[in-house]
C-alpha cells in the first residue's frame, strides 16, 4: 500500500519501554553490503486502479545492529526526508526498520557516502564482498562504486573475478609473479616498429619477436581479471603508460585498430592507443672509467609554460639561450 511501502515497518507502534517486543539476535548479521553511511534513493511503482505510478524517497542508510527491532535481520535503520507537503506537525526525517534482503529487492542507487578510497588502494575482503553482493542484487557499478568510495573502473575490474572465463584476481599474498618483460625489450621492440610507434598489440607482437631472438622468456599465461591478455602483454601495457619511470613512451592521440586485432576479432568499433618511442640523445663524450655512455633525455621546451616569457619562448624555438651561449 502506500503507507510503509518504503522499506521495513513503522516505529510508530512500538513503546520505548517495550523489550518484550524487540528481539536482539545473539549473532548480529553484518554490514554485508557496506551501506552503512550511504545516501541512496529508493525507487518502486505502485499500482492504484489500473495507474502505474513510480514513487521515489531519498534516505541514508545507518547500521544499527544493537537496536531495539521485532525481526532479527532489520540491522539496517533508514533515515527518509520528508515529502514536500507533509504536515508542520511532523518533524525530522522518518525512520525506517530494515534488512540487506529487502532493500535487495527494491531497486535503488546511491546519491553520496562519505567512504573514500585513495586511488591503488588494496582491496578488502569486506569490500569485494559488498560489491558481489551489490551487483548480483542488480545495483549498477557506478552506484556500488560511490557506494563504496572507489572508481567504476575499479568495481568493473572487481566484479570480472566472478565471471566465468576471466583469470582469478591476485591476492597479492603470495611471491611476485614476472612477466619477463623489460623496458630495454621494448625499447629494442619499438625500434623495429616504423616510425618507432604502434599500439599495444603492435608493440607485443614485436617485443615477442625480440625476445625469440634474444632468447628471453616470456611469462604468457593470463594475466589476473583478464580473460585472454597474457601476463607479458599486461607488462607492456604498464610500460607504455608509466610516465613517472619511463618517460620515454608517450601516447600520439591517435586510436586505431591494428590487423592484429582483427585476426583476434576485435570489433571494428575497439581501437587502441598508439604510443611512440622516443629514443634518448647518446652523449659522444664520456669521463675515463665510465662503463657506458650516459643517456640523457632530449630537451622539450616548455613552449605554452606561464613562466616563459615569449623573448624566452622565441629564443628556445631558435635553438638555445643568448644568455648561456
Amino acid at each position: 500500500g502506500a503507507r510503509g511501502t518504503a522499506c521495513g515497518g513503522s516505529l510508530a507502534g512500538m513503546a520505548p519501554g517495550a523489550p518484550a517486543a524487540a528481539k536482539v539476535a545473539e549473532a548480529e548479521p553484518d554490514d554485508v553490503a557496506m551501506l552503512d553511511g550511504n545516501t541512496i534513493e529508493v525507487m518502486w511503482q505502485q499500482t492504484r486502479k489500473r495507474v502505474i505510478k513510480m514513487h521515489k524517497r531519498v534516505g541514508t542508510v545507518r547500521y544499527r545492529p544493537k537496536q531495539q527491532r521485532n525481526r532479527p535481520d532489520n540491522v539496517y535503520l533508514v533515515e527518509f526526508e520528508r515529502r514536500r507537503g507533509t504536515p508542520r506537525t511532523a518533524k525530522g526525517p522518518r525512520l525506517r526498520k530494515t534488512s540487506w534482503p529487502k532493500l535487495r529487492g527494491r531497486k535503488y542507487v546511491v546519491l553520496r557516502s562519505p567512504l573514500k578510497r585513495p586511488a591503488g588502494a588494496r582491496w578488502t575482503p569486506e569490500e569485494i564482498e559488498a560489491v558481489r553482493v551489490r551487483i548480483e542484487a542488480g545495483e549498477v557499478h557506478e552506484s556500488v562504486a560511490r557506494g563504496i568510495g572507489r572508481s567504476r573502473d575499479s568495481v568493473a575490474s572487481c566484479w570480472k573475478r566472478f565471471l566465468p572465463g576471466y583469470a582469478p584476481q591476485s591476492t597479492r599474498d603470495g611471491p611476485r609473479v614476472k612477466s619477463g618483460v623489460t623496458v630495454e625489450l621494448v625499447e629494442s621492440a619499438m625500434l623495429t616498429l616504423p616510425e618507432n610507434e604502434g599500439t599495444t598489440v603492435e608493440v607485443f607482437e614485436a617485443v615477442k619477436r625480440q625476445a625469440a631472438m634474444k632468447g628471453v622468456a616470456l611469462n604468457l599465461e593470463t594475466a589476473p581479471g583478464q580473460r585472454v591478455v597474457s601476463r607479458a602483454e599486461r607488462g607492456v601495457t604498464i610500460i607504455l603508460t608509466h610516465r613517472t619511470y619511463c618517460p620515454q613512451f608517450s601516447a600520439t592521440g591517435e586510436k586505431r585498430l591494428s590487423n592484429v586485432q582483427t585476426d583476434r576479432g576485435a570489433k571494428r568499433s575497439q581501437k587502441s592507443a598508439v604510443y611512440k618511442y622516443l629514443p634518448p640523445v647518446v652523449t659522444a663524450e664520456r669521463e675515463p672509467g665510465l662503463p657506458s655512455t650516459k643517456r640523457v633525455r632530449a630537451h622539450t621546451p616548455n613552449v605554452g609554460g606561464p613562466k616563459k616569457s615569449a623573448r624566452k619562448t622565441k629564443e628556445l624555438l631558435a635553438g638555445g639561450d643568448r644568455r648561456h651561449g
